[in-house]
């Protein structure tokens, strides 16, 4: 019920503060919420309960606390309205779409495509969150903002995920958004991004209160207990059951029913009220029941056609069951509706459905017709299902890929040839994984692939269930439904095979296995030409990696440096990160961060939200390689939170890995095992090994980093193939580390057998960092002149080096050496520039490792005094970064996916912690350089 009476008011009359009976301290929790947003903090609540609780009495309650200095925005789900993609949404935020145009270009152009205000040819359903945050952050710039939404559990389900992503991202505008859903839907508006208030029925006191003051005269006491015993408190079942009992019943000289029909019950309580009135208005009351809107002319219209007119809903508004005013039907309550509704017959439900899709006229209302005609159909109707195909493209087309999944599948169910019903329910399964429901969209696979033959088909089934289970599965057994799909289908449509074997390639990736890597290189060079166009970028990417893998660089290198000269006039986002793996494998630290940020800058701007995460796990990678820490930790951070918000579980380890890494080399001990610990224990058991040995090289190097080197030996050793963390790449990566741990464990001969596998590829892919390491850890397997001459060599190789803790670490292992050595002198130099790049860094614990050699080798090194910079944390980094660049408080929120007001209070912490007051200071501290 929207804006209706509430009837467990202690007066209907009562205008400045309604009180609640046995709500106390549920009004004080909503009063608390509604001070905070005085004062610009946010808040996000969900009060849930059985029908008839009192959850709409609170809401009501809010809105009458709220009116004197906030604005009230109003919204509801509609059980039948919620097959229509936004449509809760723009209930809620209708009256405030003049401020659609202060939002940044894509978020306004997503809002304004999801309700059907502009034209739209696809937008990320997490962009329309942004929008909708965006949206009531504006709104709040004038005053506090109070957002009421009943009914949750009829949200149609975009409306729901818009509502939750703008929830999480609440901090400092001075909105309150309050929710009201049944107990049966608890996976909706969930912690974190809500609070949760849950209503019980009023104690006895309390209910008797309510039935004194409400019901009617002539109740008897004993038939008032037993009806508090048997409602449980329930409100709504107090106030309506009375209206069921005739007076000997309420005076206690005849029986009550047993049992009495409680809380879920009362529905029957309504629909015996309405067969008490005439049969046309029970065809009306039927009519606004399947009519979503409330719309009175449309409800009117269909009303005609079935002989039946406006006069008729006069008993029914004497009954108290609705209420008409300004065009609308309003029911007294949801149950009222869902009385009314389902205690029709289906024949009288499909007259209703006809005459109401009759009734709509005009492209405006072609959604809600076609669903009143799919309502009606009992067997294959191709008019109808072309129709609801139709409103799936426009819902996706807005964004609102639930509502396009569920229109396909009922297209689906209406239609009698095989090949296109499959071709509807694959399409449907695209549309349900869009929109983050990959039960869903397996499960319409498996319908889809019964008894299909076309190989394009085919294919498209096996390279959805193959992405699917890539992100959230076991990516070796991705790798093995695309390739299979992709050899199917690849004599006659090579371009589809080469979009499924990218993605083999990635999950061979995850599941550290490079011989997959390999043949998926091999099947992408062998993918017949013909007539179709192939991409060339794709195929280089692929054949390059695999061949480089392989051990060929004569002909892996070359077909990279091709991929990378290709992707220069990109600015596809997906594709710009592709290009950023190839510079990767080429060692070119410069074009390899180069490309990653391109790639984030790009999918910022056009609010591709689902692939930010990937693209910034890659970012903060090559991040961490160039030394720059700062803008790493606020990279991998911001990540994880987008992976995390947005399902994606195999980004939600890599940044964790990250992170965990980057605690690794700052000395953070406990924050490196709570990252590291996260992310095995989500990766290991989804055979994600790429994220495993990620995590596992973090706490190796935590071990080195803590002069636990025999620790350090043992876990580096597990990352060999075979191992549950065991990744050949990242045991690639880290030999320098597991080459300084044996040594400094006396166990020389286990470092030497490793190297020789890094060097031959440090030779054959001739990556300057990589060059330089393997003569640093031929210094340290040596003594004497032979170490010194190894030593120089590395640091000749290491140059102006892109990485400065591989330089530093190199510099420290020769500075101890020659200390060693009894070379004081010549130790310190090298030394203290070990140091002062560790100290730079932040880099704690080699900088004291430095410190303490240097002191030994006579020489004092004061520690750096702490940075104010370390008092930051990553979401004040990123901000800070953004306006370093000379980027005001909308152009950052717009960025980062927050509010104007969310950055302005960031800032107001950063300038305090900087001891800083004004933004050009900030600019000149150019943080994260």
């Amino acid at each position: 019920m929207v804006g209706g009476p509430v009837v467990w008011l202690v007066s209907e009359a009562a205008t400045i503060e309604p009180m609640l009976h046995g709500r106390h301290e549920e009004c004080a929790a909503i009063d608390r919420l509604l001070a905070d947003a005085s004062e610009l903090r946010s808040g996000a609540l969900v009060i849930r309960g059985e029908v008839g609780v009192g959850k709409s009495a609170l809401l009501a309650y809010a809105a009458d606390r709220a009116a004197e200095k906030m604005r009230v925005l109003w919204g509801a789900g509609v059980e039948s309205e919620s097959e229509l993609a936004f449509a809760a949404l723009h209930q809620l935020v209708r009256p405030v779409l003049d401020h659609v145009e202060r939002l940044p270009g894509p978020q306004a152009a997503a809002l304004q495509g999801a309700f059907g205000l502009a034209t739209s040819n696809g937008t990320d359903r997490f962009l329309i969150g942004v929008g909708a945050l965006s949206l009531l952050a504006e709104v709040a710039e004038e005053r506090p903002l109070v957002c009421l939404v009943d009914d949750a559990q009829w949200l149609d389900q975009p409306s729901t995920d818009a509502l939750s992503f703008a929830a999480r991202r609440l901090e400092a505008e001075g909105v309150v958004l309050l929710v009201a859903a049944r107990d049966d839907d608890l996976h909706m508006f969930t912690a974190p991004s809500f609070e949760e208030l849950r209503l019980t029925g009023l104690d006895a006191d309390a209910a008797a209160a309510l039935l004194t003051e409400q019901s009617p005269a002539g109740l008897a006491p004993n038939v008032r207990a037993r009806l508090i015993e048997a409602t449980h408190g329930n409100p709504l079942a107090l106030l309506e059951l009375p209206s069921s009992l005739n007076a000997d019943q309420l005076a206690g000289r005849a029986p009550l029913p047993d049992p009495l029909p409680v809380s879920a019950g009362v529905e029957r309580v309504f629909l015996e009220r309405v067969r008490r009135l005439p049969e046309s208005t029970q065809t009306l009351l039927l009519a606004a029941a399947a009519e979503e809107t409330g719309d009175l002319a449309v409800i009117l219209r269909a009303g005609r056609a079935l002989g039946t007119g406006v006069e008729a809903f006069g008993m029914a508004e004497t009954a108290g069951l609705v209420r008409i005013a300004e065009g609308r039907i309003r029911f007294h309550h949801p149950l009222v509706r869902s009385a009314v509704y389902r205690g029709a017959t289906f024949s009288q439900r499909q007259a209703i459905h006809q005459g109401l899709a009759a009734a709509l006229e005009g492209e405006e209302h072609a959604d809600r017709r076609a669903w009143h005609r799919a309502a009606a159909a009992t067997e294959p109707a191709p008019e109808v299902a072309d129709e609801l195909e139709r409103s799936a493209e426009r819902a996706r087309r807005r964004g609102g890929y639930a509502a396009a999944a569920r229109a396909l599948e009922r297209s689906a169910a209406l239609t009698a040839a095989e090949k296109l019903r499959s071709r509807r329910l694959v399409d449907a399964a695209d549309a349900a994984w869009l929109a983050g429901q990959p039960d869903r969209a397996l499960g319409l696979l498996d319908r889809a692939a019964g008894g299909v033959s076309e190989p394009r088909l085919r294919a498209d089934i096996a390279h959805l269930r193959g992405v699917i289970e890539l992100r959230r599965g076991v990516p070796a057994d991705a790798f093995t439904i695309l390739t299979a799909g992709a050899a199917e289908v690849a004599p006659v449509d090579p371009v589809k095979a080469l979009a499924m074997l990218l993605p083999a390639s990635e999950a061979a990736s995850y599941a550290g296995d490079v011989a997959l890597t390999i043949e998926a290189a091999r099947r992408a060079s062998a993918l017949p030409r013909g007539e179709q166009r192939i991409d060339q970028f794709t195929v280089g990417l692929l054949v390059g990696i695999g061949s480089i893998l392989e051990g060929d660089t004569a002909r892996g290198a070359p077909l990279l440096r091709e991929a990378v000269v290709l992707a220069q006039t990109f600015d596809d986002p997906s594709r710009l990160g592709f290009a950023g793996a190839a510079a990767r494998y080429l060692g070119d630290d410069t074009a390899t961060h180069d490309f990653y940020g391109r790639a984030v800058a790009r999918a910022r701007a056009t609010g591709e939200l689902v692939l930010l995460p990937y693209l910034l796990e890659s970012l903060a990678v090559a991040e961490v390689a160039a030394g720059r820490y700062a803008a790493a930790t606020a990279s991998a951070s911001e990540g994880l939170r987008l992976a995390r918000e947005t399902g994606q579980e195999s980004s939600v380890c890599r940044n964790l890995s990250t992170l965990a890494l980057l605690a690794a080399m700052q000395g953070h001990e406990d924050a490196c095992r709570s990252y590291a610990a996260e992310a095995l224990e989500h990766a290991v058991p989804r055979g994600l090994r790429l994220q495993a040995a990620s995590a596992t090289w973090a706490l190796a190097l935590l071990d080195l980093a803590s002069s636990r080197p025999a620790e350090a030996l043992a876990r580096l050793e597990t990352l060999t193939a075979g191992s549950e963390t065991g990744h050949p790449v990242i045991a690639l990566l880290s030999v320098p580390d597991l080459v300084e741990a044996a040594v400094r464990a006396n166990q020389t001969e286990r470092g030497q057998t490793a190297l020789a596998g890094f060097e031959q590829w440090a030779t054959h892919t001739a990556p300057p960092w990589a060059l330089a390491l393997v003569p640093r850890c031929r210094g340290l397997l040596s003594a004497g002149a032979a170490a010194d001459r190894h030593f120089t060599e590395a640091l000749r190789l290491h140059g102006p080096s892109s990485r400065p803790f591989d330089r530093a670490r190199t510099q420290l292992l020769y500075g101890e050496a020659l200390r060693r050595a009894r070379r004081r002198v010549d130790a310190r130099e090298h030394l203290r520039a070990a140091f002062t790049t560790f100290e730079q860094l932040g880099a704690s614990p080699w900088a004291e490792r430095a410190r303490t050699e240097l002191r030994v080798s006579g020489e004092t090194a004061r520690r750096r005094d702490p940075s104010t910079l370390d008092q930051l944390t990553p979401q004040e980094l990123q901000i800070v970064r953004f306006v370093g660049q000379g980027a005001t408080n909308r152009e950052v929120a717009a960025q980062l996916f927050l509010s104007p007001r969310t950055i302005d209070y960031h800032l107001r912490q950063v300038f305090t912690k900087l001891g800083i007051s004004s933004r050009a200071e900030l600019i000149r501290l150019r943080v994260g350089a």
